[in-house]
């Protein structure tokens, strides 16, 4: 059986909100997909209040974030996610609007929302 949920996230550049759709294999999280989704649309699905624990690597196919297109995960310190451009030394959170230096991590802790 796959367990597979639904992770909110937004788009950096945008701040549009998007789901990234995880599947657990084994004790990591592979992102699958990712597709726009209105705020209220996700809250009424209950994605607003899933988290996850571990790693969080793409699939061959994954397609990024659908407005921008960047691979890229942040993880802020609100443990909400974004895309995010590994170019850059600093990042701005969409969601709560903190500023900090990005770092590599090997496991992530994220929540769905929380609007």
């Amino acid at each position: 059986m796959i367990k597979a949920e639904v992770v909110m996230a937004r788009c950096s550049k945008t701040k549009e909100t998007y789901g990234v759709r995880v599947e657990q294999r084994e004790k990591d999280w592979i992102r699958t997909w990712a597709f726009p989704i209105d705020e209220r649309k996700a809250k009424h699905e209950g994605y607003d209040t899933n988290t996850i624990s571990g790693s969080m690597t793409p699939t061959s196919d994954f397609p990024g974030c659908p407005y921008c297109k960047s691979m890229a995960v942040v993880i802020c310190s609100c443990k909400k996610m974004s895309c995010g451009n590994t170019n850059e030394k600093t990042h701005t959170c969409p969601w709560c609007g903190n500023s900090g230096k990005l770092e590599v991590v090997e496991s992530i802790n994220v929540s769905g929302g929380g609007y």
